[in-house]
């Protein structure tokens, strides 16, 4: 499942208290003491030394800040990409609209049912000098499908995977894969040398195809990670910045403090300090980063009764959650699947906010449970706390359990928690959404509830023959979960970067991708 960690500031998105330009704070201080460790590295200045504008490739130095950790360079552990894609690519890359695939290290593919073929790039290097061919190819997917990850799963239909030449692999498959194409581009795919998987240092020594490399001459541990243009990257021309810094600093205030005194470029932010960028002389953009709701994972205990479910998704309202948490930034959703993808049904109602309704649904619901607990984390408070509110409104207790994240991630999924507000992965389409929160080994599904009827349907979508033989079983699917109210409360959780304009332009991020925007896009302006 995938979560969005900007939980990792120590307050809750949208609640960073405001202050009048000028005023010394805690995490002012902690922006001068950083500026002393950047000058220290030399991180204040252009790295490079080189000229900040090119037309002809790569150049300056893009500073970020965030509030992500890093741990290690392995790809098949991270909930995000704010590092890995630094220097690992896919076969395929996502559009920023979250789910439009084009050419990376695959220039071509062809699809049917029983087999998928890659045509790849040829002339690429991974960082380490190893070629980067099919047998590459291979050797990762093998590695993910034997890995004990949760992307091990995405590659279940697979039957084998063939070098056919230098150029071409053929995945051959047990059963249709839908979804397969589209997790080939995501997280947990990113490809890796195999030398350095067979010398066991991809993890501190990184080798992938990225446009950059790992400097670690400029990297402090806990501080700064910093990566250096690769001399013999594919597509130079298509590459913003020389050198990217990427500066850890958990609290939202010391990030903006740092981004204030030029010591920084581009940083995470949260809504209040969006708006606060925007006044005072830098920008800010946001992107819809994961679509959330309502997690009822108890469906055969607390949620069994399909009408006590209908009233809790008529007595949500997700606007309170955009307008409270992620300052009126984002839209509400009637359904989990995205127009254009398989499975969307634009004649689907959804559950609207609708407290008259709710209220009479629940008088029907009959001896449905008067009260549940809620799972969620302390900087999730805001929106966890309005749930509460919304059902108190037609007489359900919700008690909260705010845990920090580290525990969450720990604990939200162990079967004791009936319900959560989150994410369940990327927007893509039914089959992918099937296999992430309905089927029995799910990782949306930890109580294992059984859906027959889903998963008939998924079954009927496998088995059909022709494209809209497919896509009637996806949208009987989506109207099974629709009709049973088996899920609801669905809203865009954004994302937020402030920048300087006068340092950086084309700050754009990726619908669906957490905590990272698309540093090759970026420009150095000064």
């Amino acid at each position: 499942m995938t979560v969005n960690e900007r939980s990792t500031s120590r307050r809750r998105a949208g609640s960073a208290r405001t202050r009048t330009p000028g005023v010394r704070s805690g995490g002012a201080l902690l922006a001068t003491a950083l500026a002393v460790t950047l000058t220290a590295c030399g991180g204040t200045k252009d790295s490079a030394g080189a000229p900040k504008t090119s037309g002809d490739g790569p150049s300056g130095t893009l500073r970020v800040g965030t509030n992500q950790q890093f741990d290690d360079w392995d790809t098949v552990n991270k909930q995000n990409s704010t590092f890995s894609s630094l220097v690992y690519e896919p076969l395929m890359s996502v559009a920023p609209d979250g789910f439009t695939l084009k050419p990376q290290l695959a220039t071509s593919w062809k699809e049917t049912p029983e087999r998928i073929e890659l045509t790849l790039r040829s002339g690429v290097v991974f960082h380490d000098g190893t070629p980067f061919d099919a047998a590459a190819v291979v050797k990762n997917l093998e590695r993910v499908k034997s890995s004990p990850s949760q992307y091990r799963s995405q590659l279940d239909a697979v039957k084998t995977i063939t070098a056919v030449d230098a150029t071409h692999v053929r995945i051959d498959l047990k059963q249709a894969a839908p979804s397969l194409i589209n997790n080939l581009a995501r997280l947990g795919m990113f490809m890796v040398s195999p030398k350095a998987l067979a010398d066991g240092t991809w993890k501190t020594k990184p080798a992938g195809t990225g446009p950059w490399a790992f400097d670690a001459a400029k990297t402090t541990k806990g501080l700064r990670t910093a990566v250096k243009a690769f001399d013999k990257y594919y597509d130079k021309k298509s590459v913003g910045p020389a050198n990217v810094e990427i500066t850890q600093i958990n609290d939202p205030d010391s990030l903006y403090n740092a981004l204030r005194a030029g010591q920084l470029d581009v940083v995470w932010t949260t809504p209040p300090l969006a708006s606060r960028a925007d006044k005072e002389g830098l920008k800010s953009t946001w992107f819809p980063s994961v679509l959330w709701h309502l997690q009822m994972y108890d469906t055969e205990g607390v949620f069994k009764d399909k009408k006590y479910r209908q009233a809790i998704c008529h007595a949500m309202n997700p606007q309170d959650y955009i307008d409270a948490a992620l300052g009126g930034k984002g839209k509400t959703h009637l359904q989990r699947i995205p127009e254009g993808q398989p499975g969307y049904d634009a004649a689907l109602g959804g559950y609207p906010f609708d407290l008259a309704k709710a209220k009479k649904l629940l008088s029907e619901a009959g001896s449905a449970p008067k009260s549940f607990t809620l799972i969620s984390y302390d900087t999730q408070r805001t929106i966890a706390e309005l749930f509460r509110s919304q059902m108190e409104k037609i007489g359900i207790e919700v008690e909260l359990e705010l845990p920090n994240f580290p525990q969450f991630l720990s604990t939200y999924q162990n079967g004791k928690y009936p319900a959560s507000i989150l994410s369940d992965g990327s927007r893509s389409g039914a089959y992918d959404y099937y296999n992430r929160k309905f089927a029995p080994t799910a990782p949306g599904n930890p109580l294992k509830a059984q859906y027959p009827e889903l998963t008939a349907a998924a079954e009927e979508g496998l088995a059909a023959k022709t494209p809209d033989a497919r896509e009637t079983a996806w949208k009987k699917m989506s109207k099974i979960v629709n009709d049973e109210a088996l899920d609801c409360g669905y809203f865009d959780y954004s994302g937020f970067w402030a920048y300087n304009p006068k340092k950086v332009d084309n700050i754009v991020s990726t619908t669906n991708d957490v905590a990272v925007f698309r540093y090759k896009d970026a420009k150095i302006v000064g």
